[in-house]
């Protein structure tokens, strides 16, 4: 089973020169710890009733939970198979609740437990890590209600943690360093939160450029040089189909003044023409009979009546 290597005990206040933030006590290395194993206390699958489950349907089980075989019948374990190679990379381990109390995963798919996370009332309070792969726990990220407060490292392989950073709403805040390798911190480093903050900073600029020029080079170049060509065809389509409409608008007009023209001297206009005016002339015509209509009904009035002098009946 794997300890809870690398525990801290509360012990005398931290230096007067320590500036305030999270945990005001000065930590204290624990004994070596153990080697990161899996922890069969509740992923044993003997005496147990098993339920696997294939997720990719490739007829081998790729989560394995295992219950009590007793009224209960409550969840003790589960088992997984991550990247599908036939090897178990996941262990979650919960309490006789039901309640998730442990995990651990081979990360690297090496057969070998590399990170160990603690629960408490559901809420994450330590993460274990091999980070040099050599099956021994080397640093230790600790929570307060899920949030990271602290991570130990240990530096020179004895098992036991020799840097401390401290952390403050997510940011670093300030590191302390065991140089006597009695569990105590011996010296205090004020100055890592401005250079992690500069060196975050500085990380932030270059994502921003680099993020820059690869819009600049793929939005406004490139699209640049195939928008102005497609303008350019666009305007002078644009421009010949203006031209032709404007061209056919003059034509028109020509042949409208020409057929007004010729509706007044009707003998030069008997060219190739008379089709286009036949267009015009249906509608012009139109609008231009109306208007003599209105005066016909007066001339006749007075005109018509007044010719009764047909009527005398000098023949009878």
């Amino acid at each position: 089973m794997l300890a809870l290597g690398g525990g801290l005990a509360a012990c005398a206040n931290a230096p007067d020169e320590e500036p305030p933030g999270p945990p005001e006590e000065e930590p204290k290395a624990s004994a070596r710890s153990a080697e990161l194993a899996i922890d069969g206390t509740r992923c044993d699958t003997r005496g147990v009733r098993t339920e696997p489950l294939d997720t990719n349907h490739d007829g081998r089980p790729d989560i394995v939970s295992l219950y009590e075989t007793n009224e209960a019948g409550s969840l003790r374990c589960k088992q997984a198979d991550l990247n599908f190679d036939g090897r178990l990379d996941a262990y979650f381990h919960y309490d006789e609740g039901g309640n998730l109390v442990r995990e651990q995963y081979d990360q690297d798919y090496d057969g070998r437990i590399d990170l160990g996370s603690y629960y408490e009332a559901g809420a994450l309070v330590l993460d274990e890590l091999d980070l040099d792969r050599d099956g021994v726990v080397d640093t230790w990220r600790r929570y307060d209600k899920a949030r990271l407060t602290r991570i130990e490292t240990d530096r020179d392989g004895d098992g036991r943690p020799d840097m401390f950073a401290y952390y403050l709403a997510g940011r670093i805040d300030r590191i302390g360093y065991d140089v006597s390798g009695d569990g105590k911190v011996d010296q205090w480093d004020h100055d890592a939160a401005r250079r992690a903050r500069q060196a975050e900073q500085l990380r932030v600029k270059e994502q921003a450029d680099a993020q820059g020029k690869g819009s600049e080079g793929y939005v406004d170049e490139p699209p640049k040089a195939q928008d102005d060509g497609a303008q350019a065809d666009d305007a002078a389509s644009e421009g010949t189909k203006d031209k032709g409409t404007k061209d056919k608008g003059t034509k028109d007009k020509g042949t409208k003044d020409k057929g007004t023209k010729d509706k007044g001297t009707k003998p030069t206009e008997a060219k190739p023409t008379p089709t286009k005016p036949a267009e015009p002339t249906p509608t012009k015509p139109a609008e231009a009979k109306p208007t003599p209509v209105s005066p016909a009904p007066t001339k006749p009035t007075p005109v018509s009546p007044t010719p009764v002098s047909p009527t005398p009946a000098k023949p009878g």
